[in-house]
């Protein structure tokens, strides 16, 4: 499974699984532009990888617009892009507390981002005459999530997946949503700190529990799987995908 030549950008590639996507499409051979609101972490994985650093705000319509525009004018073209910009807030707080705004900040930056990205890649697959989305949702969009915003935010990018696979499929653009489950990120290990403080352990009890995480799996697995889900190889794959 090769990616050569293949030019993929990446949302949220600074850390996690967005970071791993990066790592494994750039081995492969594939030009990778790496997104993020994180430009420390951002530039150093590009540079890593050999590939393109480009700051992005997924949730701030502007400079989404710039962004596609930066790899227009650069490539000329986009083969693929994976949505991994995201955020948890709000995690534990009971739903008759849940503030406003920051259930809107949570669905601006996972669901609202994931289509303002989506959208803006249209134009430059179509140019190309063909493309692949894939969007990263989460096990939280079909079960009990910590957070009623996350919940909310990552079962509208499921939804957002089946509408889009529809309307694109007639122009040669694919579109799959990954659904990954306890994946070993700064997020998920944050979570799980905050369980355990809500559990009654100190601090530093619950980083310890977090950071153990036997039954969590690594990002790099589920990065080997973006990486092929952008290859040509995956050309027959439709609708959803679970990870561990």
């Amino acid at each position: 499974m090769e990616l050569k030549g293949k030019v993929v950008l990446i949302t949220g590639g600074a850390t996690g699984i967005g970071r791993a996507a990066a790592e494994v499409c750039a081995a492969r051979g594939a030009q990778v532009i790496v997104a993020d609101f994180n430009e420390r972490d951002g530039a150093a994985v590009a540079e890593a990888t050999g590939g393109l650093f480009a700051p992005v705000n997924v949730a701030d319509e502007a400079s989404v617009r710039q962004l596609f525009e930066q790899v227009g004018a650069r490539y000329g073209r986009l083969d693929a892009l994976i949505t991994a910009a995201g955020i948890l807030k709000g995690a534990y707080v009971p739903v008759e507390e849940f503030p406003l705004e920051t259930y809107r900040q949570v669905v601006d930056v996972n669901l609202v981002g994931s289509f303002l990205c989506a959208r803006s890649a249209v134009p430059l697959m179509k140019k190309a005459g063909r493309g692949v989305i894939v969007l990263i949702s989460s096990i939280a969009a079909t079960a009990v999530s910590s957070s009623v915003a996350y919940g909310s935010s990552k079962g509208g990018v499921s939804s957002l997946g089946i509408t889009l696979a529809g309307k694109l499929a007639p122009d040669n653009i694919r579109v799959n949503v990954v659904h990954p489950g306890g994946i070993k990120t700064n997020m998920k290990l944050s979570v799980i700190a905050q369980e355990a403080e809500l559990k009654g352990q100190s601090g530093e009890q619950a980083w310890a529990s977090a950071a153990a995480g036997a039954e969590l799996g690594e990002p790099e697995g589920v990065g080997k799987i973006l990486a092929w889900l952008v290859s040509d190889d995956a050309d027959y794959v439709r609708g959803f995908i679970h990870t561990r």
